[in-house]
């Protein structure tokens, strides 16, 4: 495969700056274009320049060395907060930097940084500032988000070469610990090692526009209780907080939302034999572990943003206004998730988990 980012002196290249996306289920799909960089550059070092809550997702990979946090809000804000930041990645004497994140802003900072080699799509204006810059064509826009990605490496040609199958499936890696730490709050909480466990993730930061009736997952969730005697871990952030409650009482199993961390909820979505959820950060990162996984969608495209891989369901109703990529439904109905009724997620989900569970 040809990469952009590869040069008659890419053996120069020892040190490259990565820009993560500023959403986690972005970051996890960015996942794959860094292995291909690290590919390209063998004898290369990785870092990655992330936001707080994002920069976990990319701990333990084996393509990363590091990661620089990017903590806009407190350390990095304001003007001299950014020089700071500048300064930072001045002082690593990166080779290369390749932006994932789209923003003007993420261009300015890598150019003022000194970091000789730039390369990112040619957006608002920020072409100026990358040596390399990338045409983003209609054809890339429509394109699934791993190729977006991907396609920063192959100069925009649509050659996907070698990147194909389980080469574009994201994957993330815990540690023994990690593991172990699941186990042992699972065993705290009454959960067997034989228990059939179903994690559900009712929210979506994105809008209501991306969030399916809470009333129906708290049916699909309490017809395996009824009917497998299953365990429901339900996840969320703290902003989620209320929906998840609205799901799941504390007698019925374990609501999460907003009391561990990222790594922490990653380790125990590892733990689940099914994962339901609306297209949201939880859903790629499931799917990123291998859980079978049921998709729902409303106003968003599975193709464009879908988790991929074989363990993957997707549940979505074609009607003529989705997919409209809004946080709230211009028409008020929300007729893309109302037309999803219980059973289609129910049963769903029931031939995913009796095909990859053993259930």
């Amino acid at each position: 495969m040809y990469l952009a980012v590869r040069t008659d002196g890419s053996n120069s290249i020892r040190s490259i700056l990565v820009r993560a996306p500023n959403w986690i289920g972005d970051a996890v799909l960015c996942l794959p274009a860094i292995e291909a960089l690290q590919s390209a550059y063998p004898q290369s070092e990785i870092t990655v320049l992330a936001k707080p809550w994002v920069g976990p997702v990319f701990l333990n990979n084996p393509f990363v060395k590091g990661i620089i946090y990017y903590d806009s809000l407190e350390k990095h804000g304001g003007i001299i907060g950014k020089w700071r930041l500048i300064k930072d990645i001045r002082g690593c004497h990166f080779d290369m930097a390749v932006l994932f994140q789209n923003a003007f802003e993420a261009a300015l900072i890598i150019f003022l940084a000194g970091i000789p080699q730039r390369i990112g799509y040619s957006m608002d204006l920020r072409g100026v500032f990358l040596t390399q810059p990338i045409k983003l064509t209609p054809d890339i826009k429509r394109t699934h988000q791993v190729f977006y990605y991907l396609n920063i490496m192959t100069a925009g040609s649509g050659d996907r070469g070698q990147w194909t199958g389980d080469k574009i499936r994201p994957k993330l890696y815990l540690t023994d610990k990690e593991k172990e730490y699941a186990k042992r709050i699972l065993k705290s909480k009454g959960v067997a090692e034989n228990n059939i466990i179903i994690g559900v993730a009712p929210g979506a930061s994105y809008g209501p526009a991306k969030r399916w009736m809470t009333d129906r997952f708290r049916e699909v969730a309490k017809r395996f209780i009824r009917n497998y005697g299953a365990k429901i871990i339900v996840f969320g952030g703290k902003d989620d907080s209320g929906i998840c409650k609205s799901v799941l009482n504390d007698s019925e199993g374990l609501n999460l939302a907003g009391k561990i961390d990222l790594r922490e909820s990653i380790a125990l979505m590892h733990k689940c034999n099914l994962f339901i959820t609306n297209d949201s950060g939880p859903m790629h990162i499931a799917a990123a572990l291998g859980i079978p996984t049921v998709a729902i969608f409303g106003s968003t495209d599975p193709s464009l943003t879908g988790s991929i891989g074989d363990k993957v369901v997707v549940i979505k109703k074609g009607i003529e206004c989705s997919p409209c990529f809004e946080r709230v439904c211009k028409y008020g109905h929300y007729n893309c998730f109302k037309m999803i009724a219980v059973d289609d997620v129910y049963e769903a989900s029931i031939r995913l988990i009796k095909e990859f569970a053993n259930a």
